[in-house]
């Protein structure tokens, strides 16, 4: 990854992420300028190339209105998403997806098998990925797809069929020992692309 200039700028929405180090570390060794924001922070999405939603958690306490923020960021957001985890299971509440607590939790290395391919991972049909979830989406709905599964998770990588909305389950911001960050710099080099 090192050496690479990409000349944008990314919005990082972060959702009190155990890993938003790693994630900026990953955007430095692409040469990536970005912004750190919190939700219902006031945003002009206008002045970024591209929208990171990290994983992380939502205040119990304040759960309703960040819920209701982000459907409404995903409403008017015309510049490509990736979202991240728990960036995903929002995704999947705002377009009345079903979600559910895994029996086991998936945390470590896991491969994801694609059914198709991702535009985020192209030429691939498996992916070595870092995993942290409790919870995974059961369905989706309205305009999205599914393009990968593991073998305790059906649903690890989406994109909007007309947009370029994505999301993942697992962590591509996390660089040891696997290959998730592919999907960061394939997300730089899409945002670059749309934006030149």
């Amino acid at each position: 990854m090192g050496g690479k200039h990409f000349n944008v700028k990314i919005l990082v929405l972060n959702n009190r992420s155990e890993t938003l180090k790693e994630l900026l570390e990953v955007l430095e060794a692409l040469n990536v300028d970005y912004d750190v924001k919190q939700p219902m922070e006031a945003l002009n999405l206008k002045a970024y190339a591209g929208l990171i939603v990290s994983g992380g958690i939502i205040p119990g306490r304040a759960r309703r209105e960040y819920l209701e923020w982000y459907c409404n960021l995903y409403g008017l957001a015309e510049i490509p998403v990736l979202a991240i985890c728990l960036g995903l299971r929002i995704l999947g509440h705002c377009h009345g997806c079903r979600m559910r607590r895994l029996s086991f939790s998936e945390v470590g290395l896991t491969w994801i098998r694609f059914s198709r391919e991702y535009p985020l991972a192209p030429g691939r049909s498996e992916l070595l990925v870092y995993e942290n979830h409790d919870y995974e989406l059961l369905d989706l709905k309205g305009p999205f797809e599914n393009y990968a599964s593991s073998e305790n998770c059906k649903i690890q990588a989406v994109k909007h069929r007309f947009k370029p909305f994505f999301a993942v389950q697992f962590h591509p911001e996390v660089r040891e020992g696997n290959e998730g960050p592919l999907i960061l710099e394939n997300f730089v080099k899409l945002c670059g692309r749309l934006t030149s």
